[in-house]
C-alpha cells in the first residue's frame, strides 16, 4: 500500500540550490510574498505590491526589469536534501538587493550558451526568463539577450572550484550591472 509521506520521502528534489558569498547583503525589509508561481532559490525575481500594500515577488518576467535575488534560508526538519526546497506561492521569502561589484552568490540554476563547452572564470551571464536559469556566455560571443539584460553577471568561480555543491553543480557569479 502507498502513502503520500512515503512518496514524499522517495522523490528526489530537483530545485536550484546556492549560497550567498558577500560578507554583508542588503535585503528587502520584511521580505516579500511569492505570487504567481513557485520560485526556486537563487534565481531572479521582480518586486511588486498586493492589494493590501504588502511587498510581493514573482519570477522575473522580462530581461529588462529590475531584479532581486530570491535567496531564502532553508529550514530542514527531517534531514531533507537542499534540492527539495523552493519558495511556494503565499510564502514570505528573503529577497537580496543586487549590488554591482559587491553581491556574489553561487547557484545551480545555470546553462551554457551555444559555443561554451566549459565554465571558466571571466565569462559573463544573464538570467533567462524562459528557462529560469542563468545563461553563461563567452565575453566575445555573448548571448543575444545579454546586452539588453538589466542585470548582468561575471563568472568568478567555476564548478570545479567549489568545495561544496549541495548535490548539484554550481558556479559563482558577481553582479557587474544591476
Amino acid at each position: 500500500m502507498a502513502s503520500d509521506i512515503l512518496k514524499a520521502f522517495q522523490e528526489k528534489g530537483n530545485h536550484a540550490v546556492g549560497n550567498l558569498n558577500s560578507l554583508k547583503i542588503k535585503t528587502v525589509a520584511n521580505g516579500a510574498i511569492v505570487e504567481g508561481a513557485d520560485i526556486d532559490n537563487f534565481t531572479l525575481g521582480e518586486l511588486g505590491f498586493n492589494a493590501e500594500g504588502e511587498r510581493t515577488v514573482k519570477q522575473l518576467s522580462a530581461n529588462n526589469k529590475k531584479a532581486v535575488l530570491v535567496a531564502s534560508p532553508e529550514t530542514r526538519y527531517l534531514g531533507e536534501e537542499i534540492t527539495k526546497f523552493y519558495n511556494a506561492v503565499g510564502e514570505r521569502v528573503r529577497c537580496v538587493i543586487l549590488e554591482e561589484g559587491y553581491t556574489r552568490f553561487e547557484t545551480s540554476a545555470f546553462t551554457k550558451n551555444s559555443g561554451v563547452s566549459e565554465i571558466k572564470n571571466g565569462q559573463v551571464a544573464h538570467f533567462d526568463v524562459t528557462t529560469k536559469k542563468f545563461i553563461v556566455s563567452d565575453v566575445a560571443s555573448a548571448h543575444a539577450d545579454y546586452t539588453t539584460a538589466s542585470t548582468q553577471f561575471l563568472v568568478v568561480n567555476n564548478e570545479e572550484d567549489m568545495q561544496y555543491t549541495l548535490g548539484k553543480p554550481m558556479i559563482r557569479f558577481e553582479v557587474i550591472k544591476a
